[in-house]
């Protein structure tokens, strides 16, 4: 399976769950304190995990040769952008009046952060094919 293909799949699975997150929040249920938490810092772990591999799927197509050190850079390069795009949003709404600004969020994009590095390890070969 081509490597675009792979983050392709991954980023599509966080979109999924990001989505479903929100479908839950609309549904408007009585989640008790600690499932209103999680669906509360969710969607930040989720779109940290899905800007990586979105990014990383359209670099892998456009670059289609395995290089691990290649991919490796690529990975830190979109997972700087993805880190620096969620701590700027959560940083923006400390100056609105109807946002609200959350450590639990700023947690979250760290997590998944950790997790992307860890789908990135299984999800990619430590060896060319031969």
């Amino acid at each position: 399976m081509q490597m675009s293909m792979r983050y392709g799949l991954v980023s599509l699975a966080a979109l999924s769950l990001l989505s479903s997150v929100h479908w839950v929040r609309d549904q408007g249920l009585s989640l008790g304190v600690p499932g209103q938490w999680l669906v509360g810092v969710t969607p930040n772990f989720a779109a940290a995990v899905a800007i990586i591999f979105v990014l990383l799927s359209f670099w892998a197509d456009q670059k289609a040769d395995f290089e691990l050190s290649a991919l490796r850079l690529r990975f830190l390069v979109c997972t700087a952008v993805s880190g620096f795009a969620l701590t700027a949003w959560e940083l923006i709404q400390m100056t609105s009046n109807r946002l609200v600004f959350d450590l639990f969020d700023l947690m979250a994009t760290l997590c998944g952060i950790v997790t992307a590095a860890l789908i990135f390890y299984l999800v990619t070969p430590q060896r060319p094919a031969r």
